[in-house]
Parts: structure tokens; C-alpha cells; sequence
């Protein structure tokens, strides 16, 4: 009778050990999901945050060419669907341009680039830059940031 005993309490500290492993390997489990999760996540903001500031650069791009093209050019909306953007999210970039008093041939120029209509994934980029209008048109251009 005491081998019987001996041998159940042996095979009830193994089964003890061998849940505890598996409670301690399904922690793990769990907490590298999250961290996999949690990097993902991130990369996926930073990816949006950098198309933001791309489409931004691209707006200062659009509003110089249509200043060389038109000196009354006062800004737009540009809509950018969702099918022209590489990760499949549309984007809207806000062109202000407006001439400063005091220097008639310089405009300040104003775009803000918003990217994915998601709450979630919604990034913004702004940016401002003061644009020689006679230098666009000689094919020179001169951007200086305010």
C-alpha cells in the first residue's frame, strides 16, 4: 500500500509540474502576441505618418505649379482616392496660398495632408512655406520655410 501511495503523489507532483509549464508557456504565449500586436500597430502609424508628410511635400509641389501657371491661384481641396494610395486609404490635402502685403511676387503657402478617414489611423502633417513666385517662373525654384 505505501508503493501506491508513493507512486500516486509521484504522479501527482508530475501532473503538477506539467500544468505549471503549461500555465508559464501560455503566459508567454499571450504576452508575445500582445508585444507582436502592439509593433504591428505601431508600424502601421508610422507608415501612415510618413504618407502624410509625403502627400504634404506633394501639396507644396501642386500649389507651386499652379502658382507658375495662374498668380491668382488661392488654394484647393485635393482629394486623393483611395485607389491611387498604395495601402488602400484615401487622403485629402488642404492647399492655402496667400500673397504677402508687403512682397507682391511671394506667396505663403499652407498645406495641410490628412491621411485614412479611420479614427483610429488618421494622421496629420502641416506644413508652411513662403514660395518666390518670380523664381518659379525663371525655373528656379526657391521655397523657404517660415
Amino acid at each position: 500500500m505505501k508503493r501506491r501511495n508513493i507512486q500516486r503523489r509521484r504522479l501527482g507532483a508530475v501532473l503538477f509540474v506539467v500544468l505549471v509549464c503549461l500555465a508559464v508557456a501560455t503566459v508567454i504565449s499571450v504576452v508575445v502576441v500582445k508585444q507582436a500586436a502592439t509593433e504591428r500597430r505601431a508600424a502601421q502609424l508610422n507608415h501612415r505618418d510618413l504618407q502624410a508628410i509625403w502627400l504634404a511635400e506633394a501639396g507644396v509641389e501642386r500649389a507651386a505649379a499652379r502658382l507658375a501657371a495662374n498668380a491668382n491661384y488661392a488654394g484647393e481641396t485635393w482629394i486623393i482616392p483611395a485607389t491611387e494610395l498604395a495601402a488602400g486609404d484615401s487622403a485629402a490635402v488642404k492647399i492655402q496660398v496667400e500673397t504677402i502685403a508687403s512682397q507682391p511676387e511671394r506667396r505663403s503657402v499652407r498645406v495641410e495632408a490628412d491621411y485614412a478617414d479611420a479614427p483610429d489611423f488618421h494622421s496629420r502633417h502641416v506644413k508652411q512655406i513662403t514660395i518666390d513666385r518670380e523664381a518659379i517662373l525663371s525655373h528656379q525654384p526657391s521655397k523657404r520655410p517660415n
